[in-house]
């Protein structure tokens, strides 16, 4: 789970290219665009899914079950909030075009879709 997690994160960032960023966009840059292709053709959010993916694979290593449980619910909770907003802003971003990818592409964070 550690390993996969970390190479779908990585895979993300390096499709997305300059496109990928830790700070949520408020603002459409002029060389902005929707990604659509390799990992993003599975995944509409790559980058938190492998994280995600991660950050249990990390608990279920230590055999820890409880904080296995804490962490999928505090993450789950800081990814709806991040993800409702960031859709969004690609929504405002790209209009039609991302409503169509996101028809077809789901989020595959358990509940988000």
């Amino acid at each position: 789970m550690i390993i996969v997690g970390e190479l779908i994160r990585k895979i993300a960032m390096v499709t997305a290219k300059h496109n990928f960023t830790h700070v949520l966009q408020s603002e459409r840059r002029d060389n902005h665009v929707l990604v659509k292709h390799g990992i993003y053709r599975y995944f509409r959010h790559p980058g938190y899914f492998g994280w995600f993916l991660w950050m249990l694979g990390t608990q279920v290593l230590l055999v820890n079950p409880i904080c296995t449980m804490i962490f999928a619910f505090v993450a789950w909770h800081f990814f709806k909030q991040r993800i409702v907003f960031e859709e969004e802003q690609l929504q405002w971003f790209f209009g039609q075009e991302y409503d169509e990818y996101a028809e077809k592409v789901p989020i595959r964070i358990p509940f988000l879709d």
